[in-house]
């Protein structure tokens, strides 16, 4: 794909936004270590209900490693216990795609006015090598011809970029485009640690957004091509790698964790503009600042799911479930002193409280 655009900028207001709807998650935990499924020609769902498809590209191609094998639930530890691992292409075609079924009837149903589909993942791209796959996401519409939003990590490089159908200046006519994020200084991800990183895509204007490490917390964005197309499917992939010379001739694993789309009517994109969201002023978070164990709390009989919390530059640091309580704890006391973003899922929907770690 070219990878020759520099995005603008998009200036966002705060807004104090409506209930951002879940219409599919998974942080992998309760998935058992191992194969995701054992069918990859995405017939037969396996484990958490994700598909998978496998392919080693076309005649002639060299690469010989498509199989469930490239589909793996593995156990990271820590805060993020189970993860998913995707392995990429060991030769110059095929790719690697997961998804889950039931997104388009989730967006079907979503609250009237939630009219922009929000996708957030953490992603670790492991130790730069030799292999020129490229990881991430995207969301397509109900034929796969058009890539609504998402997002690309080139393993060599580390370097993220943004995808979506659109119409850059100069170009013959719409299409999926790749996008660099900032031509002069490019973003790389951090090795062998997990970033989070967001896109979205409004239904309505057809605007795409990314966030995430390197990223002003406004985003950076393009108006897109797509305005009035329905969401599909969202999918987590791997290709081989677009290369003339040299061709790709190994494979590159990266780890995926706290896997999350949203529907909301404004921009709560990785909760950074959310500090006085409806949702949030129902939870109280104290002591704040805060140096060792902050307590979530709340009067209206909310049900605490999980929390992640991020840094500022989108990086998840702790990720904790809760099961459905009132009340809850949580030691902040390794974090380092600074500005932390605390996501907190209940059965009411998200809300996002800004804590500082002293």
């Amino acid at each position: 794909m070219n990878r020759k655009l520099l995005l603008f900028s998009i200036l966002l207001g705060l807004y104090i936004p409506a209930k951002a709807q879940v219409l599919q998650s998974d942080n992998f935990n309760s998935l058992t270590v191992g194969n995701i499924g054992a069918d990859f020609t995405g017939a037969t769902p396996g484990q958490g209900g994700w598909l998978t498809l496998a392919s080693n590209g076309a005649t002639p191609t060299t690469t010989t490693n498509a199989g469930n094998a490239n589909f793996q639930i593995v156990a990271a530890g820590g805060t993020n216990a189970n993860v998913f691992s995707l392995q990429g292409p060991n030769g110059d075609k095929g790719s690697r795609l997961m998804w889950k079924s039931g997104l388009a009837a989730a967006w079907g149903t979503r609250t009237a006015g939630n009219n922009i589909i929000e996708i957030e993942v953490d992603i670790n791209p492991g130790t730069r090598g030799a292999s020129l796959n490229d990881f991430g996401l995207s969301l397509f519409n109900s034929d796969r011809t058009k890539q609504l939003c998402g997002f690309r990590v080139d393993a060599a490089s580390g370097e993220l970029f943004l995808v979506a159908y659109s119409y850059p200046q100069g170009a013959p006519g719409p299409n999926n485009y790749i996008y660099p994020i900032d031509v002069d200084t490019p973003v790389l991800l951090p090795q062998n640690q997990y970033s989070r990183i967001g896109v979205s895509f409004n239904s309505v204007t057809g605007a795409v957004l990314i966030k995430g490490p390197g990223i002003g917390a406004a985003g950076i964005g393009i108006p897109g091509s797509a305005a009035g197309i329905v969401p599909n499917q969202t999918e987590l992939l791997a290709t081989a790698g677009a290369s003339a010379t040299p061709l790709n001739a190994a494979s590159a694993t990266m780890t995926f964790d706290n896997f999350l789309i949203k529907a909301s009517a404004t921009d709560t994109l990785l909760g950074t503009e959310a500090f006085t969201s409806v949702e949030s002023s129902k939870l109280s978070v104290y002591p704040n600042p805060a140096n060792n164990i902050v307590t979530i709390s709340n009067a209206e009989n909310l049900q605490i799911n999980a929390v992640v919390i991020t840094d500022v530059n989108g990086r998840t640091v702790k990720t904790l479930e809760f099961g459905g309580v009132a009340e809850t704890q949580i030691n902040v006391s390794d974090l380092n002193s600074g500005i932390y973003f605390m996501s907190i899922d209940t059965n009411e929907g998200t809300a996002t409280k800004k804590i500082i770690k002293n």
